[in-house]
C-alpha cells in the first residue's frame, strides 16, 4: 500500500471517530417517564378469542374495532395523551384499538346474553363496553363513530369459494398436472436416449420437446445453476452474493414494518426505539437497499448491451423488443400469480382477529388494483395503497429499464451521445433531488411515522423521494457508466486500478458515505432549525451516497486482478443458485410475513428476542415457498412462453442459454 493510500486511510479513520462520537449523542428528547406512560389506556387490548369461540360456540361473535377518545381537557390523563401523540415516533393514543367478545361484553355492562345476529350491528354495544372500562379506570369516553373492522361469527367462518378462488385452485391443479407430465416425459426421454451425462443441463433440439419438458423437475433445478463459462460472468459471480445479502435485509426490514402494524402488548417498545440514533440510521437505511438493486441492475445491463453490439455491431431496433419481451416473460408469470394469491385464496390460511386485519388489506387491495401492477405504474397508480407493499420496486426497475434500454439503443445508433446522455442521467436525480426537497418540504431523510403504521409508512413525504423513477434515474445510470468503464478496462486491468483518480474517487465516497451516516440522526433531530437548502443537499448527499460508492465497489471487484477473500467467498456456486432464487424470494417473501404474523391470536411482545424469532421462521418459509414458486412456475414460464411466442424460431442449445443469462440483468428487489 503507498503512503498515499495510508493517509487516506488514517484521515478518514480519524474523522469517522468524530462524526461517530457526534452521532452517538441521542436526542435531547427522553422518552415519557415510565410511571406516567403507565397512566395511559392501553392502545391494543385484545380479548381471548379462543375462548370466545369455546364458551360461546355457535353463537360466537368477535369484532375488532377502533374508538377516538372523546376530548376532555379537564382530564389530566387527556392532556397527556393528546401532548404525547403529536410526536411522529408515537403512537396515536388517542386512539383505542380493542378485541372484544359480543357476548362477553355485554355480560360485563349487564345486559345478559347477546343477541347473535351477523354482520356489523353491534357498534352501540361494543362502545358502551369501552366506555364503562374507560370511565372506571380513567374516567374516559370514546367517540360515538366506533370503527369495526371485521366481526368474526360462526358464519363466515367458512365461506364459500368464490369466482377467483376456484380459479385460483383451477390453475394450481393444472400446474400440478403440467409438472408432473412435464418430468414423466423427459425422464421417458432420457431412458430413450440411453442415459447420457448432464442430459437435463442440455437444451433439446425440437421447439416441441423443449416445451413439452418446460415444466420438468429435475431440468428446472439444473436451471438454477448457471455455469461460469465466460470472462464476464466470473468476474460479475460476486454479484449474486450481494443480491442475497440485500435481499435478506429487505425481508428484515419487512418484517419489522409488520410488526409496527400488528397489535402489540408494549408499543412503547417501538416508539423507545425511535430515540436511538442507530434506530434512526437503520430506518434511514431503507432506501439504500433499493439503490444497491438499481446500480446492479445498470451495470449488468450496459455489459450485456455493449457484448451483444460487439458481436453484432450493425444497428437493430428489434432488440429493443427482444430484450423487453424476454424480460416480460421472466417476471409476469411468478408475479401474476402471487397476486392471484393474494386476491383469493391466502385469507383461507389464518383464522383469528390479526389475521384479517393484515390479510384483508391486501386482499382487497389486490382484487381492486391488480391492472396497476401488471401494468407496472404501481408506483404512480395508487402507490400509497399498494397490493404488495414490495411491488412499487418492479414498477420502478421496469420503467428504469426501458428508460435505459432506450437510452443505450440511442448510444448505438448515435456513439457521440454517450458521454452527454450517461452525464445527464447522473446529474438529473441529483438535481431534482434537491428542488422536490427544497420545493415541497419533504424530510431529508426517510424517518418511521408510527401515525402512518397502518399503511406501513406509505404516505411518508419522503416516498416522494422513493418510489417514482424519475427519482431513481442517477444511480440506475451511474451503474451503466460502470459497466461502461468495465468494458472499457476489462483487458487493461491495471491501469484502472492504478489510477489516482479511481482511488481518491472511492475514498473520498467511502467518507461523504460515513459522513451521512453518522450525521443522519443530527439532522433529523435538529431539522425544523435549519435552513430548507442545507436540507435539501444533505437530502441529495445521503440519498445517493451508497449507491454510488456500491456502485464503484461493483466496478472495482469486478475489475480485481488478485484473488481476494472476499471474491473467492461471494463466487461461491451457492450464490449462484440463491441469486437466481431471490426474484421469487422477493415476490413471496410479504405473503409469508403476513401469514407468520396475521396467525397469532394475541397481540404480540415487541422485543429484539421476539423479532429474531419471527425472522427465523419467515426465513426459513420464504427460503421454502420462494424455491418452489421459482422451480415451478418462473423458470418454466420462462422456457414455455419463449417456445409458445417465438415457435417459428428454432433456436440453438446455445442461443437460449444466453437468453436466459442475459435476462440476469434485472435487479431482484426492494
Amino acid at each position: 500500500m503507498t503512503y498515499g493510500a495510508r493517509s487516506w486511510i488514517g484521515r478518514i479513520g480519524s474523522l469517522v471517530s468524530l462524526l461517530a462520537l457526534i452521532g452517538s449523542v441521542e436526542s435531547g428528547d427522553r422518552f415519557i417517564d415510565q410511571v406516567e406512560y403507565g397512566k395511559f389506556p392501553k392502545l391494543y387490548d385484545y380479548d381471548d378469542f379462543e375462548a370466545c369461540r369455546r364458551n360461546f360456540r355457535e353463537q360466537y361473535i368477535y369484532c375488532v374495532v377502533k374508538a377516538n377518545i372523546r376530548p376532555d381537557n379537564e382530564s389530566l390523563v387527556w392532556r397527556s395523551i393528546s401532548h404525547f401523540s403529536e410526536d411522529e415516533r408515537h403512537y396515536q393514543h388517542r386512539m383505542q384499538e380493542r378485541g372484544l367478545c359480543v357476548q362477553q361484553c355485554d355480560l360485563s355492562i349487564g345486559k345478559g346474553q347477546a343477541v347473535t345476529s351477523e354482520g356489523h350491528t353491534h357498534a352501540d354495544q361494543l362502545r358502551t363496553c369501552i366506555n364503562s372500562q374507560l370511565l372506571a379506570e380513567y374516567g374516559l369516553q370514546v367517540e360515538s363513530d366506533v370503527e369495526i373492522f371485521h366481526c368474526y361469527n360462526k358464519f363466515n367462518e367458512n365461506l364459500p369459494f368464490d369466482w377467483l378462488e376456484i380459479m385460483f385452485m383451477a390453475l394450481a391443479l393444472l400446474l400440478l398436472v403440467a409438472v408432473c407430465f412435464s418430468t414423466w416425459y423427459d425422464l421417458l426421454i432420457e431412458s430413450a436416449s440411453g442415459f447420457p451425462d448432464n442430459y437435463f443441463s442440455r437444451s433439446h433440439n425440437t421447439s416441441n420437446d423443449r416445451l413439452l419438458t418446460a415444466f420438468s423437475i429435475p431440468r428446472n433445478i439444473r436451471r438454477l445453476k448457471e455455469p461460469i463459462d465466460s470472462l464476464t460472468k466470473k468476474d460479475m459471480a460476486f454479484v449474486e452474493a450481494f443480491r442475497f445479502g440485500q435481499m435478506h435485509r429487505v425481508i428484515l426490514l419487512h418484517i419489522i414494518l409488520v410488526m409496527v402494524k400488528v397489535p402489540k402488548v408494549n408499543p412503547e417498545g417501538i416508539e423507545k426505539k425511535l430515540y436511538h440514533p442507530l434506530t434512526v440510521h437503520y430506518v434511514a437505511e431503507f432506501q439504500h437497499y433499493v439503490q444497491s438493486f438499481f446500480s446492479i441492475s445498470g451495470m449488468l445491463l450496459a455489459v450485456n448491451f455493449l457484448e451483444h453490439i460487439e458481436a453484432n455491431p450493425k444497428f437493430d431496433m428489434q432488440y429493443f423488443w427482444s430484450r423487453l419481451r424476454a424480460r416480460l416473460y421472466r417476471l409476469v408469470p411468478a408475479y401474476a400469480f402471487i397476486i392471484l394469491l393474494e386476491a383469493s385464496i391466502s385469507r383461507r390460511f389464518m383464522s383469528g382477529p390479526i389475521g384479517q386485519h393484515l390479510v384483508g388489506d391486501s386482499h382487497g387491495k389486490c382484487r381492486k388494483l391488480w391492472w396497476s401492477n401488471l401494468l407496472f405504474v404501481n408506483n404512480y397508480s395508487y402507490s400509497d395503497s399498494p397490493c404488495l407493499i414490495q411491488s412499487w420496486y418492479l414498477s420502478a426497475d421496469m420503467q428504469l429499464y426501458i428508460f435505459a434500454l432506450g437510452t443505450l439503443m440511442v448510444i448505438w445508433r448515435w456513439p457521440v451521445l454517450k458521454r452527454y446522455l450517461l452525464t445527464a442521467g447522473i446529474a438529473w436525480g441529483f438535481i431534482l433531488t434537491t428542488i422536490v426537497v427544497y420545493t415541497r418540504n419533504v424530510s431529508p431523510v426517510m424517518t418511521e411515522d408510527l401515525k402512518l403504521n397502518e399503511q406501513y409508512n406509505f404516505g411518508h413525504s419522503y416516498f416522494q423521494l422513493y418510489q417514482p423513477f424519475h427519482m431513481n434515474i442517477s444511480i440506475y445510470f451511474a451503474g451503466m457508466l460502470a459497466g461502461f468503464i468495465y468494458h472499457r478496462y476489462r483487458s487493461t486491468r491495471r491501469d484502472f486500478l492504478k489510477s489516482r483518480l479511481q482511488i481518491n474517487t472511492f475514498w473520498t465516497l467511502v467518507l461523504v458515505y460515513f459522513f451521512t451516516c453518522f450525521t443522519d440522526s443530527w439532522v433529523v433531530e435538529h431539522r425544523s432549525t435549519m435552513s430548507p437548502l442545507v436540507l435539501a443537499l444533505y437530502a441529495t448527499v445521503f440519498k445517493h451516497s451508497w449507491g454510488v460508492l456500491c456502485t464503484v465497489i461493483h466496478l472495482r471487484s469486478a475489475l480485481q486482478t488478485r484473488r481476494s477473500r472476499f471474491r473467492s467467498f461471494c463466487g461461491h456456486p451457492i450464490f449462484r443458485v440463491l441469486g437466481k432464487l431471490c426474484y421469487s424470494f422477493f415476490l413471496i417473501h410479504f405473503t409469508v410475513i403476513l401469514q407468520v404474523l396475521g396467525s397469532v391470536k394475541q397481540p404480540i411482545y415487541f422485543s429484539p428476542r421476539g423479532v429474531v424469532e419471527f425472522m427465523m421462521s419467515i426465513q426459513m418459509w420464504t427460503l421454502l415457498y420462494g424455491t418452489l414458486l421459482c422451480i415451478l412456475i418462473e423458470l418454466p414460464m420462462n422456457v414455455a412462453l419463449r417456445e409458445l411466442l417465438e415457435r417459428r424460431k428454432e433456436r440453438s442449445p446455445t442461443v437460449a442459454t444466453e437468453t436466459e443469462i442475459t435476462d440476469r440483468a434485472k435487479s431482484s428487489r426492494g
